[in-house]
């Protein structure tokens, strides 16, 4: 039996790491496996130029940062296996690729407002990265705001549902984990 794959997608801090453990924890019975793009970044990154200070600095938001040949490789492995009953996948660049959404049983689009993920995104950064809040906040406002606008918020078009990504536990996770429930 092909599992059910659910892509999620949305700018950056918009919830879709959140949404993920959220339905897994909520799929426990089944067998569910997690897939998330931020593993497969290239190395070295391309660059970007900013539009606004002409600076260069590494790019994570243009779908270039994603090494689709190996993220494909270990997305056809686990499909492949056929060991799994649910396979989530996440990440910026789910719904940009084609190869990617025709694979995908559902495709969902989380949305949060650019200031509230802009806030996230600082929070997670201090923690996870060291950098500090002027940091985090330039490389937003130069590099990565301008990336999503013009690849990750647009690929919500070719989204099945789009969630809030303020409201994701309750409705939202119950809605779809019945849906994929339901298709098994």
């Amino acid at each position: 039996m092909k599992p059910i794959i659910v892509g999620i997608s949305g700018g950056s801090a918009s919830g879709k790491t959140t949404f993920c453990n959220l339905l897994a924890d909520e799929l426990n019975e089944y067998k569910v496996e997690v897939l998330t793009t931020d593993k497969y970044f290239k190395k070295p990154l391309p660059k970007m130029v900013s539009p606004l200070t002409g600076e260069e600095d590494d790019d994570f938001n243009h779908p270039d940062c994603l090494d689709i040949d190996r993220f494909m490789a270990d997305f056809n492995k686990i499909l492949d296996e056929d060991a799994s009953d649910v396979v989530l996948v996440e990440g910026l660049m789910i719904l940009y690729f084609k190869e990617i959404r025709e694979r995908l049983d559902l495709k969902i689009f989380i949305e949060l407002d650019s200031d509230e993920r802009m806030y996230r995104r600082i929070k997670r950064n201090i923690v996870s990265m060291g950098w500090t809040m002027e940091q985090i906040a330039d490389y937003y406002l130069n590099y990565a705001k301008h990336r999503e606008k013009q690849f990750v918020l647009r690929s919500s078009i070719y989204a099945d549902i789009i969630l809030n990504g303020n409201k994701l536990d309750g409705i939202a996770k119950d809605m779809v984990a019945d849906w994929i429930i339901g298709k098994l």
